[in-house]
């Protein structure tokens, strides 16, 4: 009976360890997935920061060159040239030019 008693104390102890190591492991596991997400968040609003920052830069340039074709229309012209320049590089471009002198640049603006 002593034996039965020493038996079921162990079982219980065994029982109650096992359950802490349990409990130990899923605290660790949470706490693992509670970091890889955190550092997730963080790669993500870094990507996000670095798009931004990319936007902001490319329509600051956008801005810039605005400024530059009103400030000086050659430049404008010229970077219809060149694009026309690179259309007839390519074999597969239709470019179509109308030559209709029906209207005039000042009708245009009335319209």
């Amino acid at each position: 009976s002593e034996a039965q008693l020493v038996e079921a104390r162990t079982r219980a102890e065994v029982q109650r360890i096992d359950a802490q190591a349990r409990n130990e492991a899923r605290r660790l596991e949470s706490e693992a997935q509670a970091e890889a997400q955190r550092i997730a968040a963080e790669a993500d609003a870094e990507t996000q920061r670095v798009k931004t920052e990319a936007e902001i830069r490319d329509l600051r340039q956008r801005e810039q060159a605005a400024e530059a074709f009103t400030r000086y229309p050659a430049l404008l012209r010229l970077l219809e040239l060149e694009s026309l320049r690179d259309l007839g590089r390519s074999a597969n471009a239709r470019i179509y030019v109308s030559f209709d002198r029906s209207t005039t640049p000042s009708d245009d603006k009335e319209a």
